[in-house]
């Protein structure tokens, strides 16, 4: 490719950016743009909220030597990623696949009809299509239309009814999920919350329709998350950010970022779950979402620390403190998570862990045990990962304790995010598997001592 040829518009540089964390995952947008672009941050900012901006002949030479210049591997990654010569990055060349982004708002409700379909039980999770993700919603356009294909109108009154039954759906996910609830979810959202995509929606009623149905989709994505099914659980997080962006609702797309970052943390995609993270952050604080924004600095500290980036994962956990201590004036959204002392405790706790800080870890992840009573996921995974610091100390008695009240909770919850949290335990007991205490948590777990589900 001839560098001094290439025609630079936000979206290459986005492509030139993701390049560079393919590379080097912890390039923060600032070294970026400082340190590669040599521009000002506010400038790539600028940039990617308007995507339509024409780059000055100056800048585009400079854009060309940053290519140039850039490390072999970046310069082979840019060439991947890039479209062939003569085309432009817009957001239909991600590809057609369940989880990229469509050409337009009509393919993006036609994706989401076909998540009902046998096929889509077969859909992989890609963690490939992340960057392709975020890209696209930075230079996808708002403000398209859905060809309407029947009569019915849709009021506010819809729209109320529709939150009314995400509200339900949402408390007793949350505290039970399993298949039944699942089934439930994705009916209302594919029988009656979709199709009023395509009814005549009332002007004062189109922003808020969407952002619901937004809402709804992610509550499915995360209960197909939860029993496993990654693929799906993908499709429905990234069609959710489509609607989201297709109102301008910025804040509920940076929220939608962070369970995408969740998921990629839970798949072993850390540097994948580190760009997307910070993409949420920055939009979260673009749109003045404080309570985002402290889940975004928290997910940004434990990609770093899955990534055991010590120096910057407590930076960001500095920055997420900071951020939670805005979010007490805040009104929040209907969506927004209600921040309290234990779900900070749960991701910092995780941070501390991940980074061999058992002391740390240990005092915050024991304030989440002990204050998640009626939450039996939140209580299994504190378990888990206290049973991993106890493992990490040698205190084998205590982690096959918490290993024990793994299993007492998972067989009364239908969750696969359970199952694997009581293996990732075991599996830092299976070098003591000939001690009795390890022993018996095996006989109890259905797992064998190599850590393989019976």
């Amino acid at each position: 490719m001839d560098v001094q040829s290439e025609v630079w518009t936000p979206a290459t540089v986005q492509l030139l950016q993701d390049a560079y964390r393919a590379v080097i995952p912890t390039l923060t947008d600032e070294e970026f743009a400082q340190d590669v672009l040599r521009i000002a941050p506010r400038t790539l900012y600028n940039w990617r909220s308007r995507p339509q901006t024409k780059l000055r002949r100056d800048v585009q030479r400079e854009l060309s030597r940053a290519l140039a210049d850039a490390p072999t591997a970046v310069a082979t990654q840019f060439r991947e990623m890039r479209p062939l010569p003569g085309t432009t990055v817009t957001a239909t060349d991600a590809g057609h696949t369940l989880t990229a982004y469509p050409s337009g708002l009509d393919a993006a409700v036609t994706i989401l009809e076909s998540l009902t379909e046998p096929s889509a039980e077969r859909v992989a999770y890609r963690p490939e299509d992340l960057a392709a993700t975020v890209l696209d919603w930075l230079t996808s356009a708002v403000g398209q239309a859905v060809a309407t294909t029947d009569g019915r109108r849709v009021t506010a009154g819809n729209v109320e009814q529709v939150r009314t039954m995400i509200s339900a759906i949402d408390t007793i996910e949350r505290r039970a999920g399993g298949a039944e609830c699942r089934a439930t979810a994705r009916r209302y959202l594919h029988e009656v919350a979709l199709p009023m995509l395509q009814g005549e929606i009332e002007a004062h009623a189109r922003s808020e329709l969407f952002s619901a149905v937004a809402e709804l989709c992610e509550i499915v994505g995360w209960m197909f998350y939860d029993a496993g099914r990654h693929g799906v659980g993908q499709a429905y997080f990234t069609q959710a950010l489509r609607l989201a962006r297709e109102v301008g609702d910025d804040a509920l797309s940076a929220y939608l970022m962070t369970s995408i970052t969740h998921q990629a943390l839970h798949v072993g995609q850390a540097a994948a779950a580190l760009r997307v993270a910070k993409a949420a952050r920055n939009i979260a604080e673009s749109a003045g979402s404080p309570q985002v924004l402290v889940e975004a600095d928290l997910l940004v500290a434990r990609s770093h620390s899955a990534l055991a980036s010590v120096g910057e994962a407590t930076s960001a956990l500095r920055r997420a403190e900071q951020s939670y201590e805005r979010i007490q004036t805040a009104e929040p959204r209907a969506w927004v998570p209600q921040w309290d002392e234990i779900m900070f405790a749960s991701h910092a706790g995780t941070c501390w862990n991940d980074l061999g800080n058992t002391k740390e870890a240990r005092r915050h992840l024991s304030q989440v045990w002990e204050g998640s009573g009626d939450r039996p996921r939140r209580r299994i995974y504190s378990a888990a990962e206290l049973g991993i610091a106890a493992a990490r100390e040698g205190e084998l008695e205590l982690a096959c304790h918490y290993g024990e009240e793994i299993i007492s909770l998972r067989d009364n919850i239908d969750s696969n995010r359970a199952q694997r949290h009581l293996e990732r335990l075991a599996a830092k007991l299976q070098p003591f598997n000939s001690t009795y205490a390890v022993r018996d948590f095996f006989d109890q777990s259905g797992l064998t001592r190599e850590g393989v589900t019976k």
